[in-house]
């Protein structure tokens, strides 16, 4: 499937949603936003893309912030606010984003612009057949717009802006350019979800991030602090078949089967590789690692790990060798060797002409939202199959690109994995700058993955550094921070 970043609904209904006086209270708070970003590019890291501008719709809340989806003021360099009611655009700042939820809350500095307005209350999350209106300034005109729909799914989904799977709710209705980070209410003039994210493959079908993930955002930042959403660290397989739960003696239960457990992560020490997970936090898991969430169907287990908050502990029941056990374990972010890095300039470090980096999700996407069609195959798989740091492997570093030169002449072997320098194993980037840095050899040989081979002279590469930064425009031969 397919996802576009966001955007309108255009379903109708023959009554009106709201009466004039609620559309009139809450036009009043959804604003308009005018951004301008300027984003990294990995492919030349030295350097930044071209300034982008942009709109998206934001929400008046208490303690006047403007609620947001993260994408809609990602990377700005320069915002602007504007209400229904005002053709004046205001200056607004980024005080809190969370890019895993794809949330962000703005302030603006002259406080004149919330008179008139009113702060919309979060409601609770809806039910399957619930009725929304979606309130927003989408592309084709200025003034806000104002479309209904219904709750049509409730699931986890992966976040387009951070490739990470939280709560949404999906909406019969098409989320559109310019409803980015607009407020959707339910009947009572409540905010129930924020629009994120469209299927492009689909008509009429949108994606919102729903209240529960909205206050655990909210919640998270009272201590002046952003920490995120925990995850569990394992790798799971489903228990369908017949013969795979008799061998695991599961008689009547249901769970599924752990596989893999990623060090340093939630549940490092406290399970097991072949231990069969059968409840978390008191509810029962299907063989297909889902729960039942009540009114609202099934939904994946992982539901209620990110519903926790990072340092908080969630109980777990285990099948292990037959014996069932409970155990509490303490949340801890997610971690991954190849990370999806946000409000950070990539890193690189030229020798020779030769660039290297290491590998971030924010790389591979420079092919693109079907990045996991058209990005090396070698990545792609790394990321779906054990995208998990561990003692010896702490980062991947790799052959970005190299940089025409006499010193580097005949070296074809961009995308390529850095496995030594000299004779020191890579575990991380760091490590691999202070390899050469700090070797007294004449040449310096990077061994690859597969066998294959850069061998550069110390001298040579300093000189043709220095033609090449020179030749490209380069300011600095490395970023490291």
């Amino acid at each position: 499937m397919k996802f576009i970043l966001l955007f309108l609904p255009i379903f109708l209904f023959s009554q009106p949603f709201h009466d004039s006086k609620k559309i009139k209270t809450l036009s009043s708070s959804v604003v308009k936003l005018f951004n301008v970003s300027v984003k990294p590019n990995y492919y030349q890291p030295w350097q930044m893309r071209a300034q982008k501008f942009s709109t998206g719709s934001g929400v008046i809340i208490k303690d006047k912030f403007i609620l947001t989806a993260a994408h809609v003021v990602s990377n700005s360099v320069y915002l602007e606010a504007k209400k229904s009611s005002n053709p004046k655009k205001f200056i607004a700042q980024v005080k809190w984003i969370s890019h895993d939820a794809d949330l962000a809350l703005l302030e603006i500095e002259d406080e004149t612009f919330f008179e008139g307005t009113q702060a919309i209350d979060l409601g609770t999350l809806p039910h399957r057949q619930d009725g929304v209106a979606v309130y927003g300034y989408p592309q084709g005109g200025n003034e806000i717009s104002i479309t209904q729909g219904i709750i049509s799914r409730i699931e986890h989904t992966v976040y387009v802006h951070s490739d990470f799977d939280l709560l949404s709710l999906q909406i019969d209705a098409a989320i559109n350019p310019g409803n980015s980070g607009g407020p959707v209410f339910d009947v009572d003039g409540n905010i129930i979800g924020i629009a994120m994210q469209a299927l492009s493959s689909a008509d009429n079908i949108g994606y919102l991030v729903p209240t529960p993930i909205i206050k655990h955002f909210l919640n998270d930042i009272k201590d002046g602090k952003y920490d995120g959403f925990p995850d569990d660290g394992l790798y799971i397989q489903g228990m369908e078949n017949k013969t795979i739960k008799s061998h695991y003696n599961m008689q009547d239960k249901t769970g599924v089967l752990i596989t893999h457990i990623v060090p340093q992560s939630s549940s490092d020490g406290y399970l097991k590789k072949d231990d069969v997970l059968l409840k978390i936090d008191g509810e029962t898991l299907s063989d297909d690692a889902t729960i039942l969430m009540k009114e609202n169907g099934r939904v994946a287990a992982n539901y209620l790990i990110r519903s926790h908050h990072i340092g908080e502990k969630f109980e777990v029941t285990v099948l292990r060798k037959g014996k069932e056990l409970s155990l509490e374990i303490l949340s801890k972010p997610l971690v991954a060797l190849i990370p999806f890095e946000h409000d950070k300039l990539p890193k690189y470090y030229i020798f020779g002409g030769v660039v290297f980096m290491p590998l971030t999700k924010n790389y591979l996407f420079e092919w693109g939202r079907n990045w996991v069609q058209k990005a090396p195959i070698h990545f792609v798989d790394i990321v779906k199959n054990s995208n998990f740091p561990s003692t010896k492997q702490k980062e991947i570093v790799f052959v970005q690109s190299i940089l025409a030169d006499r010193e580097n002449a005949g070296y074809e072997m961009s995308q390529s994995i850095v496995q030594k320098v000299n004779s020191k194993k890579i575990d991380s980037f760091s490590n691999f700058v202070k390899a050469i840095r700090n070797s007294k050899e004449k040449n310096i040989i990077v061994s690859l993955e597969g066998g294959q081979k850069i061998i550069l002279n110390q001298e040579k590469s300093a000189q043709a550094n220095k033609r090449l930064l020179k030749r490209y425009g380069i300011k600095n031969e490395f970023y490291l921070q």
